[in-house]
């Protein structure tokens, strides 16, 4: 398969949010499509020669370093025990807090999800859709007033780099 010719545009994305073996899931709707993911990869550390890198520069990989992302989306809603909603993920509250299972699985102490981001190829003429995902997220965020309301979605994953990547 060619390295795809067709630049993507905020129009082609969805982000979609899952629990625990993807048994729940809640695709975002009614976002501002400017979604950033940072994945900084481990720590590197620099061992000098007296302060000097030298001619070859001594690189060692050190800790690793969780990913980020931020994204906002329109408030529609806050919870209902009958359906999830992103405010509910961000609260743990209604459908999510009660039905959702952290994919650090059910006794964990630390809610995570993982967030899937699909980018539409396959309408462009790519041979497919391309994907990858940010496992063990940690979702934090606000909520903010205006012509619309927004929340405003920062999640941190914890690992090195996502995962099924296509």
């Amino acid at each position: 398969m060619a390295y795809s010719t067709v630049v993507k545009t905020k129009r082609d994305g969805k982000l979609t949010f899952s629990d625990s073996g993807a048994a729940n899931t809640l695709v975002i709707a009614f976002e501002a499509g400017d979604f950033n993911l940072s994945i900084p990869g481990p720590s590197i550390v620099a061992n000098l020669d007296r302060g000097e890198f030298g001619a070859t520069p001594s690189l060692r990989k050190s800790d690793d370093q969780a990913m980020t992302a931020t994204f906002t989306a329109y408030l529609r809603d806050l919870s209902d025990a009958g359906y999830a909603t992103l405010e509910e993920i961000l609260l743990q509250s209604g459908d999510v807090g009660s039905s959702w299972v952290s994919t650090l699985g059910a006794n964990a102490e630390v809610f995570t999800l993982d967030l899937g981001w699909l980018i539409e190829g396959t309408d462009h003429g790519d041979a497919s859709d391309h994907s990858l995902t940010v496992p063990f997220c940690v979702v934090t965020g606000s909520l903010g007033e205006g012509d619309p309301d927004t929340i405003n979605i920062s999640i941190t994953s914890y690992a090195v780099l996502p995962t099924s990547i296509t």
